[in-house]
Parts: C-alpha cells; sequence; structure tokens
C-alpha cells in the first residue's frame, strides 16, 4: 500500500472537513439567530451513515466526505410560515447566505496566526551566513556536491558571511580548485570544488545563494496583525485573478479536488505551518468562489434575493430551483474534467 497516497487521501479529507465545517457553521449560526428551522446539519453527502437529533435539528455524517450542507425549512422558496428561509426579511435571508463565506474569511487569519506562532522560514540578514538556495544542473557546485540549503562558511580558508564575499573568494580562485567548508544538516563538510566560467567568463560555483534562512517564531499579539494582512492580500490576488481571467488572452488553470488534494499533501510534507497558510489560502477561496453569482453557489441566491428588492417580488421558485439544479449539475460536469484531466497530469508525471 502506498503509504504517502494514504497520508495525502487522509490530510485532503481533514484540511476539507475543516473548511466546510466552518462554512456550513455561518450558516447554521446565523439561521438559528434569525429565527429559522434547521433541519439538518450535515457532514459529507448522503446516503446517510449515522445521525442524533437535538431539538429540530438533525445532525448526520454521511458517506461522501467531500462536503457538507444545511438543511433549512423553506429553503427552496416555498411555504412563507413562520421559522422557515422563505418568511425571513431579505436583509436576514442575505446575511444567511453570506455567512459561510464570512467564516471562511474569518478561518483564514486563525490559520495564518497558527502558522505564525508555529514558527516559518526567514532570511536572516544580521546571521552574517549565506545559504543556497539552489543548485544548478552540469554546475561546478553540483559536481562537488552541493545541495539545496548547505550553509558555506568559508571557501579556501577565507570566511565567508555574505553573498558578496563569497562571490569574491570565488573569482579570486581564478579557475582553480578551492575547498568549501559547509554546514549541513548540523554536519560540518568539506568539499573540493573547481570553479567554472559563467557566461561573463568569470569563475563561478553555479548556485543562487542568499542569507540564511532560519525559524521565526510569533506571539499571538505580533502574529495576528500580520495574518490579517497577508489574508487581505490572498483575498485581493485571488478577486484579482478572478478579473484577469475573462481578459481574451488570459491563460486560465482551475484544479479541482484531485489536483487540490495533490497539492495539501505537497503541503502537508512541509509541515505543519505550511499546511496551515495553504488551508488558510484555499478557506478564501472557497468563500470567494461560494460568493460568485454561479447557480447553485451561495453567490446565485444572493442575487436572486437582490432582483427580488429590485422588482418588488420574488422570481418564482420553481424556476429559481432549477437554475440552481442546472448550475449545480454543471459544476459537477466541470469537477469532473478538471479531476480527469488532474489525474492524466500525475499519471504522466
Amino acid at each position: 500500500m502506498d503509504w504517502s497516497l494514504v497520508a495525502t487521501v487522509a490530510t485532503f479529507l481533514g484540511v476539507l472537513t475543516v473548511l466546510v465545517t466552518a462554512h456550513e457553521l455561518g450558516h447554521f449560526v446565523v439561521a438559528r439567530v434569525a429565527g429559522i428551522r434547521v433541519l439538518e446539519f450535515g457532514f459529507g453527502y448522503p446516503p446517510r451513515v449515522a445521525s442524533f437529533t437535538v431539538g429540530e435539528t438533525t445532525y448526520s455524517l454521511n458517506l461522501l466526505p467531500l462536503g457538507g450542507f444545511v438543511r433549512m425549512d423553506g429553503e427552496t422558496g416555498d411555504g412563507d410560515v413562520d421559522g422557515s428561509f422563505a418568511a425571513q426579511p431579505k436583509l436576514a435571508r442575505a446575511a444567511v447566505l453570506v455567512a459561510g463565506s464570512a467564516m471562511n474569511l474569518l478561518l483564514a487569519p486563525l490559520c495564518l496566526t497558527t502558522a505564525l506562532m508555529l514558527g516559518e522560514m526567514v532570511p536572516c540578514d544580521g546571521c552574517g551566513r549565506v545559504q543556497v538556495y539552489e543548485v544548478q544542473a552540469g554546475s561546478a557546485s553540483q559536481a562537488a556536491g552541493v545541495r539545496d540549503g548547505d550553509v558555506i562558511t568559508s571557501i579556501g580558508g577565507t570566511v565567508v558571511t555574505d553573498a558578496a564575499g563569497l562571490r569574491a573568494a570565488v573569482r579570486a580562485s581564478d579557475g582553480r580548485p578551492i575547498a568549501l567548508r559547509l554546514e549541513r544538516a548540523g554536519t560540518i563538510l568539506e568539499l573540493p570544488a573547481t570553479p567554472r566560467l559563467n557566461a561573463q567568463g568569470v569563475p563561478a560555483l553555479g548556485v543562487a545563494i542568499g542569507p540564511e534562512y532560519v525559524l521565526e517564531q510569533r506571539t499571538f499579539l505580533s502574529a495576528f496583525p500580520l495574518a490579517i494582512t497577508r489574508a487581505g492580500n490572498m483575498a485581493v490576488s485571488l478577486v484579482s485573478g478572478l478579473t484577469k481571467a475573462f481578459e481574451p488572452e488570459a491563460q486560465v488553470q482551475i484544479a479541482g479536488p484531485v489536483g487540490i488534494a495533490e497539492m495539501t499533501g505537497r503541503a502537508a510534507r512541509q509541515g505543519a505551518p505550511t499546511l496551515l497558510q495553504f488551508t488558510a489560502f484555499l478557506s478564501i477561496n472557497l468563500a470567494i468562489f461560494n460568493l460568485m453569482p454561479i447557480p447553485g453557489l451561495d453567490g446565485a441566491r444572493l442575487l436572486f434575493v437582490g432582483i427580488e428588492r429590485v422588482r418588488g417580488r420574488r422570481v418564482s421558485p420553481r424556476i429559481e430551483g432549477a437554475m440552481h439544479l442546472a448550475g449545480m449539475l454543471l459544476l459537477i460536469a466541470v469537477m469532473l474534467v478538471v479531476s480527469f484531466r488532474d489525474i492524466q497530469r500525475l499519471v504522466a508525471s
């Protein structure tokens, strides 16, 4: 059994559960505050595996773990009776519809705050150490056995404390063999290397270098404001990307559940902080995507509330329901096509 695949799937399902639970919890809480009867809070999609009922609400665990739902009385627009969604004022209905995305937007800075408190790798300009960021293929450094992440401390006995000093020491070798002293995972190594002339005719090792990356951990008070800023930047970038996607020359790349699962697995392998940052990114994606006016999503339901406000009366529940059903079927079809392409890409690689 491929345990890396099992771990990837398990991590993806765990992240998805957190995102969907937060989203549906937003709908649930605001609906209850508005006095709307919530008939069911479902984890996953039917068929139902287990359930229990508290008051008017059934809490169900369902077989397909790719989402969740909140089923409210009168959600389809029928039955304008007290306690139903359809009987609520337009503002209350809009608040319920927005609440899911609002919860995802709140979840993102919480994930980012936790990631910052656990620690992130940042360049240390004042540490006086030079780290290898990337070893170029076919370079002198690759031939010598240098690896990404190595910290070069001296060249030919000359201590180097910054990138400029390292380059100067390599140039001074005039292409003659030199001894590289470096640290790798706490171990001191000495490797012989012979610089090669680059495109400018200057001796070079063929590495991308810079200040050493060190773990920086923040307190909650310093992490939370930074997390808010980063979440805001993520949201702006995503909205900007969506806007550019409609430009004639745009090349849009869409990832389905398979592609997102693969990216989640890669993030998890880089550690908890990276996974939390990726979860925040997905949470903002989910929030923004759900507010798009696509039938079947919260954004389209909001649009119908807006149309009702302009027209002074509701669109026929039958017409609205049919549009949402068609939109949902279209989204499922797109998801299947994208997932098939993701699988082809993964198999090919």
